[in-house]
């Protein structure tokens, strides 16, 4: 039993040492806390004394659950049809605006089932904390319902924790014609009805050519920082497009993708400590020209997360582990920083740091174990699921 405890500093150069690996270790919980994680040795005179139940889980590694610092989980309407389009080399026909369609169908007690559906494969996979984005109605009743159902699904014991997002600058819905004048509406009348409620822990923006521009993804932005909103920011996934340094200048979270940042997207990043949601898997799905660059991120000192995107258009994927495979194939990252990517980082630019990513006493016993003995086979495998079990808060221990 070998459980990561995760020692990370500040510090974005992650090593073997970082990872807080204990060759024969235990884990102890009490009501769905960790009470001890440490040697074995000690240990032993604590499980005698008391009488706890133990799982063998001799072979295995045991880690935090993973944390997916970016997804857009909830939404209805698969696009397989634009995924068979893209194989054929036509321009897909159905796009965005048949996912914000179908979605705006659904009431919220059809939105919760629905997000069960989607949700619970993720925790199969070892995903325990998830951030999900609205966006798939882009009204004020219907980003309601989107965070009213993530509020529910967030409570549910056989699901991950649910960190919601308002991300209502994510297109343009059918009746409008005007980015700006969308913005005004986001502004003016949507943001007023969501920030009401304090369901939204975060607010995000696309900003992307044909997309928001970045004057209008920073009118957004700061209108829902006043409303007391943390930032986060869709930033340089399709082209160079001044994300990161609009990120930067926000004081955002996180800026995510980052496919073609460039040098001074780069320093500003880390001239304010904004953590880079990395998501390779979006970038193969796409087949994009190049993928971010996280080796001259880490060496400039950022902070590099990772995540799924998993959403119907651009990432139907919901495992982490396959995008940890993607992060040591494509973006030349270490078993370490892949792994402090998809824990402790990823935490961070959630703003749950105490609660999420590691395995220390007093915190939640959100924890995988995998099916191998070697952690850097962590990432080494594709196309499997090396989770034995996963547990939020202790409840499957």
């Amino acid at each position: 039993m070998a459980p990561l405890a995760m020692r990370l500093s500040d510090d974005p150069h992650v090593s073997e040492d970082d990872l807080g690996i204990i060759r024969d270790g235990a884990l102890l919980v009490e009501n769905g806390i960790i009470t001890y994680a440490g040697a074995r040795s000690t240990a032993d005179l604590v499980t005698r004394s008391s009488n706890v139940p133990e799982i063998d889980a001799r072979g295995c590694v045991v880690m935090p659950g993973l944390v997916d610092a970016h997804t857009h989980a909830l939404f209805a309407g698969e696009r397989v049809a634009d995924f068979e389009d893209v194989i054929a080399g036509a321009k897909p026909r159905l796009g965005m605006a048949y996912t914000i369609g179908e979605t705006r169908k659904l009431d919220e007690s059809a939105l919760v089932a629905l997000g069960r559906r989607r949700i619970a494969p993720m925790l199969a996979h070892g995903t325990t904390t998830a951030e999900v984005k609205s966006g798939y109605t882009l009204t004020a009743d219907g980003e309601l319902r989107l965070l009213r159902a993530l509020r529910d699904l967030d409570g549910r014991n056989e699901l991950p924790h649910i960190i919601p997002t308002f991300c209502g600058a994510h297109a343009l819905p059918p009746e409008f014609t005007s980015y700006d004048d969308f913005t005004d509406e986001l502004v003016k009348r949507i943001l007023p009805a969501i920030a009401d409620t304090r369901v939204a822990r975060f607010a995000d923006a696309f900003c992307e050519r044909g997309y928001f521009t970045p004057q209008q993804s920073r009118r957004f932005l700061e209108a829902c920082a006043l409303r007391g909103m943390k930032l986060r920011l869709h930033a340089d996934e399709l082209s160079s497009y001044g994300g990161a340094q609009l990120a930067a200048s926000l004081g955002c979270a996180s800026a995510d993708h980052l496919n073609f940042v460039d040098e001074g997207g780069i320093a500003a990043l880390r001239s304010r400590d904004v953590i880079a949601v990395l998501c390779p898997a979006t970038a193969e799905y796409l087949g994009l020209p190049r993928f971010a660059p996280a080796r001259e991120l880490i060496e400039s000192g950022v902070s590099v997360a990772l995540a799924t995107d998993f959403n119907p258009g651009t990432c139907p994927c919901y495992s982490l582990q396959e995008v940890v495979h993607l992060a040591r194939r494509r973006l030349r990252m270490t078993a370490a920083e892949a792994i402090a990517g998809v824990t402790v980082f990823a935490a961070r630019s959630l703003d749950a740091a105490g609660v999420a990513g590691r395995l220390a006493s007093g915190r939640p016993a959100d924890v995988i174990v995998l099916d191998t003995a070697d952690y850097r086979e962590f990432g080494y495998y594709f196309g499997v699921n090396l989770v034995r079990w996963s547990s939020v808060g202790g409840k499957n221990m």
